[in-house]
Parts: structure tokens; C-alpha cells; sequence
């Protein structure tokens, strides 16, 4: 299979069991973006922003692991390429970003990796600007860590997704990479202690 013939929909039964929704044995829930976001900002309210922070950098990561191994396991992919570039297509087709691959390049033996590309209509940069206004730092943390966690299934190895600019920071566009942990300068220091446990999984 390749990953442009993904459909997700085509996948999700409906009502299997009553209030039950599934994609491949797994459950699915849809709950609205301004709920989610009133949670993001509570966390936000409690925990303070670094904490905040960290926890949803860890559920995005959980999130996009677990689809990882969903999709590895579930579809027979004609290159591995194809298992790599479905990831963006599924986070797209949960309606939680559109996701734009620009740059692509990788190297599973010699634990190269790089992947560049751009987020439109993010969920999570909408829900910031509505709670608190432009930041001074990116706030996809969500996506960051489901990105982070997706591509370190598929590469085998650590790494790491960050935002270069972010429309939660005024930026008409949210551009990421993902590389290795050791590509990574300082900046990157919190987003990789709070990933810590769960690279050690990978």
C-alpha cells in the first residue's frame, strides 16, 4: 500500500458497539477543539507554561507512537518510505493540522534523518492565540511531540520535531523540522527531558 491511497474513513467503523467507534481494533473519540482547548488552557492556568508544556509534548508524543504502531502494523506498505509519509497524511485526516511536507531525507542504517515541511490550520496554535495571545516561544507542543514520537518509531533511534516559526507566535505559517537529538542545540534541551522516559522505549 502506498500512502497516498490512505483513507481513513474508509477504516473507522461506526457504532461497532453502542458509543464505540473503531479504527483497526482501536478506539476512537472526537471531542471538540474549543473543549480541548479550554483543557490545554487549564493546564496552562495550574501548571504554568513549561509544565503545561512538557504534558502535552508527552501526550502528543503517546499519541502519535501509538498511531505509529497501528499503522506499521496494520497495512502491508510498499516502501518504507510510504510507512513514514502516512504519518502526516493520518495527523491530517484526524483534523487535527494539515500537514505540508517540503524536505525529506533519511537513512535508517546510519541513523540519519531529516524532514522539513509546514503545518496549516493547527488546532493548538488557534486555541493559544484564543486563551492568551501571541507568545514569544511556538506552542504546537501537541504536534511536536506526535511528529517526535512517529518518526522516532520509524527511524529506531531518538528524534526530535521542533517549530522554526509558529502562527501562535504571529507567524503566518508553522514550519518544523525533525532531526536527531544530537543535531539539536540547547533550545532543544526541555522538549528532550521531557521526552527522556519515552525515547527510552523507542
Amino acid at each position: 500500500m502506498q500512502a497516498s491511497d490512505f483513507d481513513l474513513e474508509s477504516d473507522l467503523t461506526y457504532g461497532s458497539q453502542q458509543g464505540v467507534n473503531v479504527f483497526k481494533n482501536n478506539r476512537m473519540v472526537s471531542f471538540n477543539a474549543d473543549a480541548i482547548g479550554l483543557l490545554r488552557q487549564q493546564l496552562i492556568d495550574s501548571m504554568g507554561i513549561e509544565e503545561a508544556r512538557e504534558q502535552l509534548l508527552r501526550f502528543g508524543f503517546q499519541s502519535g507512537y501509538a498511531d505509529f504502531l497501528q499503522m506499521q502494523a496494520s497495512y502491508d506498505w510498499e516502501t518504507p518510505g510510504d510507512l513514514l509519509e502516512v504519518g502526516p497524511a493520518l495527523h491530517t485526516q484526524e483534523g487535527i493540522v494539515a500537514v505540508e511536507p517540503l524536505e525529506m531525507e533519511y537513512d535508517r542504517e546510519a541513523g540519519d534523518f531529516y524532514f522539513r515541511g509546514l503545518w496549516h490550520n493547527s488546532y493548538e496554535a488557534q486555541q493559544h492565540l484564543i486563551h492568551n495571545g501571541e507568545s514569544n516561544h511556538p506552542v504546537c507542543w501537541s504536534l511536536m511531540g506526535y511528529g517526535s514520537a512517529w518518526c522516532s518509531g520509524f527511524m529506531g533511534t531518538p528524534v526530535l520535531e521542533m517549530e522554526s516559526r509558529c502562527v501562535g507566535m504571529g507567524d503566518d505559517v508553522c514550519e518544523w523540522v525533525i532531526k536527531p537529538l544530537d543535531e539539536w542545540g540547547e533550545e532543544a534541551d526541555p522538549y528532550i527531558e521531557a521526552l527522556e522516559d519515552f525515547y527510552e522505549e523507542v
